[in-house]
């Protein structure tokens, strides 16, 4: 493992197919993300409601619920190749379709059929991605499959930043709603020919037999994932956090728009001024965790993070709360405010990017560790699967409560709520820890799973 460290990513990028591949990567993700930027802002422009840009996050998060049990299955059973190909050029009529929607369509046509686009295009991602991912050990190989990983896991964190921070308001500022569509769509045209260039199908159409079908595959092995977490306290503490940092991201993304619109007065697509501080503060995170990472676990850094995410929700809503007093933009009074008022809330980006990143590492961390290789797969499955069923409904919920109370209201209470999430999470934790400690004096057996003695013997144990 060591030497595969030691070559670093030229070991792999110096495989003509494999970069390929990454630079098919890399544009789709950022072109994902950038156009769900440009999304919220076309939604928040032709509705200025915080329900809709809910409903807009829902259109491309249950995609993910959906339609992955049936994409797992496909991509055993077809060519890879061209689930890339034909999943990059579909993404390219869609695109492109939204410049038809705004052209001809208007009102609550044009609302709907926005919903349904971005639907499609986030349920055709869903077959890109595990393609992709089944792809990288067929080109680069075991030796080279520590580097290969690390590259795509690195610039899968890049290209939200590139796309939710760069491209997508660059896109709206320099070439409008429309251009940036456009733009986006070349962008999906390159993947496709990037990735129509990597070697043909060396796969047997159906090879794998699949006994049962994906929909019920899946429900098997949720139902597995589900029945070991249910006796982890470990995993369950884990698997909270990372539940409410995936719903926090999405509350995020939802009232960002709305906050550089409606309470301080600017352009929706200022809502850069959130997440660049906040995307900043993941790469770093991701950078600091690297390096120390294992400090942060003995001092148990995953509540006081989780907390540090709630003071800076609900300090965004304490230094926008003269907006529910004037019921204007903060900016449009007191224009002379601006700077201090940008400054805090870029301060509290940042502080909300380091802590998500952070907590979501470490807590993702624990879950790959506390779990036996034989399930580990079913219980990411689980986390998947709650990770949308779980927040989606808040997200929807708290988009009403921002039409009706108010954005700053709305993030005081998110704040507040984590706070108290964060707390709750470290006395189960402690009261947990007390336990175990009680019966290992007592000489009980510790809490940890057997492997199943009808393993499959062609199942590997290990990575």
């Amino acid at each position: 493992m060591t030497q595969t460290t030691d070559r670093g990513f030229g070991s792999v990028l110096t495989n003509r197919h494999f970069r390929s591949l990454w630079l098919a990567q890399l544009l789709a993700q950022t072109s994902q993300h950038a156009i769900h930027f440009i999304q919220m802002v076309l939604v928040e422009k032709l509705t200025g409601s915080a329900v809709q840009l809910g409903i807009t996050i829902l259109a491309f998060t249950l995609p993910g619920i959906i339609f992955s049990p049936v994409a797992g299955v496909m991509v055993d059973r077809f060519p890879k190749k061209w689930i890339l190909v034909g999943s990059n050029l579909t993404r390219v009529v869609f695109a492109t379709s939204y410049i038809l929607v705004l052209h001809f369509l208007h009102g609550t046509w044009e609302l709907l059929a926005i919903y349904a686009i971005t639907f499609l295009t986030a349920s055709v991602a869903q077959f890109f991605s595990p393609a992709e991912a089944a792809t990288i050990p067929l080109l680069v190989g075991e030796e080279h499959l520590l580097a290969a990983n690390s590259l795509f896991t690195l610039t899968m964190a890049l290209s939200q930043i590139i796309g939710l921070v760069v491209l997508g308001p660059l896109a709206i500022s320099l070439l409008q709603v429309e251009g940036g569509f456009v733009l986006i769509a070349l962008m999906y045209l390159g993947a496709a020919l990037s990735v129509s260039t990597l070697p043909g199908a060396k796969w047997k159409q159906g090879a794998r037999h699949i006994e049962i079908s994906g929909w019920r595959q899946l429900w098997t092995d949720f139902r597995e994932g589900f029945h070991f977490v249910s006796g982890q306290h470990k995993i369950q503490a884990a698997m909270v956090q990372l539940i409410t940092i995936t719903t926090l991201v999405m509350v995020m993304a939802m009232l960002a728009p709305g906050f550089a619109a409606r309470v301080l007065g600017m352009q929706p697509e200022n809502a850069v001024i959130v997440f660049a501080p906040a995307g900043v503060g993941m790469l770093l995170a991701t950078i600091a965790i690297g390096r120390w990472g294992h400090v942060l676990r003995r001092v148990k850094f995953n509540y006081f993070g989780l907390a540090l995410v709630g003071i800076a929700f609900a300090g965004m809503g304490w230094v926008s709360l003269d907006y529910q007093r004037l019921l204007r933009p903060i900016l449009h009074v007191y224009p002379q405010a601006a700077f201090s008022l940008t400054t805090a809330t870029m301060a509290l980006g940042l502080v909300l990017g380091l802590c998500l990143a952070s907590v979501n590492i470490l807590a993702q961390t624990t879950l790959q560790q506390e779990s036996p290789p034989y399930i580990r797969g079913r219980v990411f499955s689980v986390q998947f699967m709650l990770n949308n069923l779980i927040g989606i409904p808040p997200m929807l919920v708290l988009g009403g409560a921002a039409d009706k109370i108010g954005i700053p209201h709305v993030m005081e209470l998110v704040g507040l709520f984590t706070i108290l999430l964060a707390g709750l999470s470290f006395l189960i934790d402690r009261s947990n820890f007390f336990l175990g400690r009680t019966a290992k004096r007592s000489g009980a057996a510790p809490d940890t799973p057997a492997i199943p003695e009808d393993l499959p013997a062609d199942r590997p144990t290990g990575l």
